[in-house]
């Protein structure tokens, strides 16, 4: 993919993903968690966040180092970070700043940092461990790096099950693990080893699990067809309405299953892997 289309593409999911943060914010927290976790970040530490979107997991980790700390997002899409300035505002969290950038090419921000993390960030690369090894030279000698991906889809019924859908419309989707995309480095031990490539030390690797939340599948799809961007936009916008219908119906048929009474709780899980510079 394309930097210009890429960030086109989120430029363009930016008011989705704006309407439905609690939704994102309850998917994604306790990879945040455990992001900040075995990166180790606590009081005072500088952090940057490669991909930070509207601002996940970048608040979360600002509220750890505290305000002695420093830590900057940065993101394709200045329509997220509008977003992402807004949250750190109301929250009181002066230490945060937010750039708009492509990690693969921009200047990275100084002085080294002592953790950098890429929640769902490095997945859309097609290079991989040559950004890693840049991330790395942002880094303090030992500094700390976590990044994730998605797990393979049949641990993440929540895209698979749309994705599928799509293919059976004609619509053109991609899930190759081998290519840029939202399944790219979805195998058990790939970011470990891109990690390896890169140079990183004492690396490791664990899935953690996670549940997409929504009232219905008719809110499930919603939030999927206005908030997610980049990995569905392309193939909807190529369907005509009829078909666009049809993979409402086969989505919603599809996510039944996971209704425990008023909510519907569709399984993801997050590849995650660590180092040390």
């Amino acid at each position: 993919m394309s930097d210009d289309r890429a960030t086109r593409e989120w430029q363009a999911a930016a008011a989705g993903w704006r309407r439905w943060e609690p939704s994102i914010a309850s998917l994604s927290w306790p990879l945040a968690l455990r992001m900040a976790a075995v990166a180790e970040v606590g009081p005072g530490q500088r952090v940057l966040d490669v991909g930070c979107g509207i601002g996940d997991p970048t608040l979360q980790v600002a509220v750890l180092t505290g305000p002695h700390g420093r830590v900057v997002g940065i993101d394709l899409a200045e329509a997220m970070l509008a977003t992402a300035r807004e949250r750190a505002a109301a929250l009181g969290l002066t230490h945060v700043e937010f750039v708009a950038g492509d990690v693969t090419t921009m200047t990275l921000p100084t002085p080294p940092f002592d953790v950098v993390l890429g929640r769902w960030s490095v997945i859309y690369l097609e290079d991989v461990v040559g950004t890693l090894a840049r991330l790395r030279d942002a880094l303090v000698p030992g500094g700390r790096i976590a990044v994730a991906a998605w797990a393979p889809p049949d641990a993440n019924p929540w895209i698979a099950i749309p994705m599928a859908a799509l293919a059976e419309a004609g619509a053109a989707v991609d899930a190759d693990p081998r290519r840029p995309g939202v399944f790219h480095c979805s195998e058990d031990g790939a970011l470990a080893r891109a990690l390896l490539r890169a140079g990183f030390q004492a690396v490791d690797q664990e899935r953690v699990r996670l549940s997409f939340f929504a009232h219905d599948a008719g809110e499930f799809w919603t939030m999927l067809s206005e908030g997610t961007g980049g990995p569905l936009a392309p193939a909807l916008d190529g369907l005509d309405p009829r078909r666009a219908e049809a993979v409402r119906r086969r989505v919603g048929e599809g996510v039944a299953r996971y209704l425990a009474g008023d909510v519907l709780r569709v399984p993801a899980q997050a590849q995650l892997a660590w180092g040390r510079a």
